[in-house]
C-alpha cells in the first residue's frame, strides 16, 4: 500500500469551509482564476494569522495574566512554543527580504 497517497478532500478544513464556494457550480475559467488567486494569497494569510495569534497570546498574558503554561495545552504545544509565539517567532523558515541598492 502506498503510504504517500492521500484521498482528495471533499471540502476545505473547518475554518476555511467558505472557500468551497470558489468551486460551486460548473467548472469554469473564473473558478480556476479564483483558486489561483487564493493559492497565491496563502503566504499573506499565514502572516496575518500568525500576527493575530501573537496579538491574542500577548493580550491573554498581559490583560488576563494567563501563563504560557496554561495556554499551552489549549494550543497543543509546549509552554516554550507559546512564549515563542508571543515573541513573534515562527517554526517555519521565512524568506528574508533583501534590498539591493
Amino acid at each position: 500500500m502506498d503510504t504517500h497517497y492521500h484521498e482528495p478532500m471533499d471540502k476545505p478544513p473547518v475554518p476555511f469551509e467558505q472557500l468551497a464556494d470558489l468551486v460551486a457550480g460548473d467548472e469554469s475559467i473564473e473558478q480556476a482564476i479564483a483558486l489561483t488567486q487564493a493559492l497565491a494569497a496563502i503566504p499573506d494569510i499565514q502572516k496575518w494569522l500568525r500576527e493575530q495569534r501573537q496579538h491574542v497570546v500577548r493580550t491573554l498574558r498581559e490583560r488576563d495574566g494567563m501563563s504560557y503554561t496554561d495556554m499551552a495545552p489549549h494550543l497543543g504545544v509546549k509552554p516554550e512554543r507559546v512564549s515563542g509565539i508571543a515573541r513573534g517567532h515562527s517554526r517555519s523558515p521565512r524568506q528574508e527580504v533583501t534590498s539591493e541598492d
